[in-house]
C-alpha cells in the first residue's frame, strides 16, 4: 500500500508550482556571494527594509493569538482605500485570497477562464480544487479577447481572474472590457497587486457590481513580501463569506503591525515606489532600441521583451553567470521571452551594462 493510493486523483496530477527562489539559495547555487546578487525576477521592491521594524517588532504580544476578525487592519485598510470596513478583509499574501475564492465559488467540475499568459496560481489553485480551466488566449497586445471568452461561457462558468496590471505582461484592463465581464454574470475578480505603480483601480466600481472583487497585495509595493499580506475588497457579503472560510488567524500579529505601519508610511513607501518606475522605464527605453527584441509597453514595475530570433536561454544564462536573475518563459503562450524586475539605480546600471554585452 503507497500513500499514493489515498491521494486525490487530482493531487497526483498537480506539478509542483514553480516558485522563485531566495537570494540566498541562487547564490549557493551559483556561487557569487549573496551581496552581489541582483535578483530581478519576482518583481519584488529590493530597497530592504525601509520602515525600520526592529523595536516595533519587539513590542508584539507574539504570545496571544492575533484578531481573528483584524478589526484594527481592516479599520486602517478602510482609511487606505476609502472602502468601508464591511467591505475589506485581509489576507496571507493575494495568494491566499486566490484559494480562497476557488474554494469559495468553485466545485469541482465547474469552469475557470484564464486568460493566459498570466499569473500561474489561478490555474494551479484551481486545478487542485477540481475545478476545469478553460485558458483563453490574450490578443497579440495582450488585452482579453472578450469574443474567445464569451464563447466558452456556459452554466459551468463561475469564475474569472483578471491581473490588471497583468502579470508577466504589464498591460490593464480597460473599464469597457471589464464592465462587459461584469454584466455576463460570472465572478469577476481583479487582481490589483500592482496598483501602487499604475495608480489605476475599479474599486469604485464594487458598489455597481455584487459580482465583482478586487485583490491586492502588500508586496511589491510596500517590501513586505517575505510577511505575506494581501487584501480584498468586495461587496459585504462576498467579505463575509470570505470571512466563514478563512483559517481564524490567517495574519500574524508581525504582519498586521507592519502593514498598519506601511500605510502610516505610505508617501515615504511611494518615493521608491517612484524610484522603481524610473528603473522599468530606463529598462524598457533601452530595450526598445534594440531592433532584434520585442519589448511590451508597462504599467507595472516590471517589463516583458520576447527575444524574437535571439534565444532567452542565451540571454538568461549569459545574466545569470554574472549573478543577475530574471524569469524566463518557455510555454504555449510566451516561447521565448524574459521578465526583467526593476531594480535600484546601481543594478539598473549593472544589468544595462551586460545586456548591452548580451544582445
Amino acid at each position: 500500500m503507497s500513500i499514493n493510493d489515498y491521494l486525490r486523483k487530482k493531487i497526483k496530477e498537480t506539478p509542483i508550482y514553480d516558485g522563485v527562489e531566495p537570494s540566498n539559495k541562487l547564490s549557493d547555487e551559483s556561487g557569487i556571494s549573496s551581496n552581489q546578487i541582483i535578483k530581478l525576477n519576482a518583481n519584488e521592491n529590493p530597497f530592504g527594509e525601509i520602515l525600520n521594524l526592529t523595536e516595533d517588532l519587539s513590542s508584539i504580544n507574539i504570545h496571544e493569538y492575533p484578531d481573528p476578525n483584524q478589526k484594527k487592519l481592516r479599520l486602517a485598510l478602510s482609511e487606505y482605500t476609502g472602502a468601508k470596513f464591511e467591505q475589506i478583509v485581509a489576507s496571507s499574501g493575494s495568494d491566499e485570497l486566490i484559494d480562497i475564492l476557488i474554494r469559495l465559488f468553485l466545485d469541482p467540475d465547474d469552469k475557470l477562464i484564464d486568460a493566459q499568459p498570466t499569473f500561474g496560481m489561478y490555474e494551479f489553485l484551481a486545478k487542485i480544487q477540481g475545478a476545469e480551466v478553460v485558458s483563453v488566449s490574450r490578443n497579440d497586445d495582450f488585452s482579453i479577447d472578450l469574443d474567445a471568452i464569451s464563447k466558452c461561457l456556459d452554466n459551468k462558468t463561475k469564475l474569472i481572474f483578471i491581473a490588471s496590471p497583468n502579470n508577466p505582461t504589464g498591460n490593464i484592463i480597460k473599464i469597457d472590457e471589464l464592465v462587459e465581464l461584469l454584466n455576463k454574470k460570472i465572478i469577476v475578480v481583479v487582481d490589483e497587486t500592482y496598483f501602487e505603480f499604475c495608480g489605476e483601480s475599479y474599486s469604485n466600481l464594487i458598489n455597481d457590481y455584487e459580482n465583482l472583487i478586487i485583490i491586492r497585495s502588500f508586496s511589491k509595493w510596500a517590501g513586505l513580501a517575505g510577511l505575506r499580506i494581501g487584501y480584498a475588497i468586495s461587496n459585504p457579503e462576498i467579505i463575509k463569506r470570505i470571512i466563514q472560510i478563512k483559517q481564524p488567524y490567517n495574519i500574524n500579529s508581525a504582519a498586521e503591525h507592519v502593514a498598519i505601519k506601511a500605510m502610516n508610511h505610505k508617501n515615504k513607501l511611494f518615493k521608491k515606489v517612484n524610484i522603481l518606475m524610473e528603473q522599468k522605464d530606463k529598462i524598457y527605453k533601452f530595450l526598445l532600441k534594440k531592433s532584434e527584441i520585442k519589448v511590451y509597453p508597462s504599467k507595472a514595475n516590471f517589463v516583458l521583451c520576447d527575444l524574437k530570433d535571439l534565444s532567452a536561454d542565451e540571454i538568461y544564462e549569459g545574466l545569470t553567470k554574472k549573478g543577475i536573475f530574471v524569469r524566463k518563459f518557455s510555454n504555449n503562450f510566451l516561447s521565448n521571452a524574459l521578465r526583467i524586475s526593476a531594480g535600484t539605480p546601481e543594478q539598473t546600471r549593472k544589468l544595462l551594462q551586460e545586456l548591452e554585452k548580451l544582445i
